[in-house]
């Protein structure tokens, strides 16, 4: 991943703050007048709240750390029931949560969202560290070297079974394909297989519409030998339904190049900013591509940033574009990472809409 260092910097999704610490009387709303000050993992209500809403209606207190102190009700506070509640989101009704949808891509994401605590209050966005925990569905492909592996491209953990990737890092002109998957760490150092992050590829379907000679389709799955245990480290990432592009900010991470001159990459996890850019302003820096016999499709998306600074590069193939586009705290994958014009330049980078191929994923991960 192409990346000049630039400063980070926190938005806060602020509330109404009661200054106050843990154990301290408040009062919680308009609403409920008895409540003591708790951390929010401590607070049944809050959490009941973020789980089904992905955020609580509650005054806060204050932060220990990142962690939200939140003006929880007491037992004989009077609390409004959560029916009463609205949900305020930019996805379509029929993909709210709660909501009836037939898409099993949306049901599976509703499973992730239960068993899940979001982060709360706090984001970073804009620098090049990522945190533990914070991708934890972000894999590495390894590809078989004699002995040792090389760590070429990226990819998606999307079940506990199926990785999501490009097609192009399975299709290769060597015919070697990948053979296992590393997840659940930032440093990819080490050239050995370890099962205590590693697991075998078992099988490879690559979209039926994928041709080398041309960009298009470039999607493929990786069927896992073994299924994947979760943690704290190793999730799965939802799948972003929407036709529509989404708005703000989006998240690209790899352990691709870091330079343009040199041919280094980047052994530890590097996200980066990027806004998504419109088919009609990205396809004026592909015209008359070979590979691009029609442009840029429907069927991708483009993203970059107009400073040139932040942008993928060799060796983030088949990574995420991806992005906080609900109110529940969990990435979803709007895009796979497919090809661009040279790295770390203000011409974008094309994604392929995973939006456009969620009937065919699902027929390959969520059979049944």
């Amino acid at each position: 991943m192409w990346l000049k260092p630039q400063s980070v910097f926190y938005i806060l999704f602020l509330k109404i703050v009661v200054a106050g610490e843990v154990g301290d009387s408040c009062s919680p709303s308009d609403t409920i007048s008895k409540g003591s000050c708790q951390m929010v993992t401590n607070c049944e209500l809050a959490l009941r709240e973020i789980r089904e809403y992905g955020n609580h209606q509650f005054t806060r207190c204050g932060f220990s750390g990142i962690t939200e102190i939140v003006c929880c009700p007491s037992a004989g506070g009077r609390v409004q029931t959560t029916t009463s509640r609205t949900r305020t989101t930019t996805v379509k009704t029929g993909q709210k949560f709660g909501g009836e949808t037939s898409r099993k891509a949306d049901k599976e994401c509703k499973k992730l969202v239960e068993k899940s605590i979001p982060p709360l209050g706090l984001h970073i966005t804009g620098g090049e560290n990522v945190e533990r925990g914070e991708f934890p569905h972000m894999v590495a492909l390894g590809y078989e070297n004699g002995d040792t592996y090389i760590f070429q491209c990226g990819g998606s953990l999307i079940s506990e079974t199926y990785v999501l990737t490009a097609a192009h890092c399975v299709d290769t002109l060597d015919q070697i394909k990948p053979s296992i998957v590393r997840m659940g760490v930032l440093d990819i150092t080490g050239d050995r297989y370890s099962p205590d992050t590693d697991t075998r590829v078992a099988d490879i379907v690559i979209h039926p519409q994928y041709a080398r000679k041309t960009k298009y389709h470039d999607l493929a799955l990786l069927r896992l030998e073994k299924g994947v245990e979760f943690s704290m480290d190793v999730s799965p990432a939802c799948l972003y339904s929407s036709d529509a592009d989404p708005a703000g900010p989006l998240t690209v991470t790899g352990w691709g190049k870091t330079s343009n001159s040199r041919d280094t990459k980047s052994s530890l996890l590097l996200k980066a900013n990027v806004t998504v850019v419109s088919r009609s302003v990205c396809g004026e820096s592909y015209t008359n591509w070979r590979k691009l016999p029609v442009g840029i499709s429907n069927e991708q998306i483009c993203a970059g940033d107009p400073q040139g600074i932040r942008d993928t590069c060799q060796g983030d193939s088949g990574g995420p574009l991806q992005g906080l586009t609900g109110t529940d705290g969990l990435y979803r994958i709007i895009g796979i990472t497919s090809f661009g014009r040279g790295c770390g330049s203000p011409v974008p980078g094309v994604y392929t809409r995973v939006a456009h191929y969620l009937d065919w994923i699902e027929s390959q991960v969520w059979p049944n």
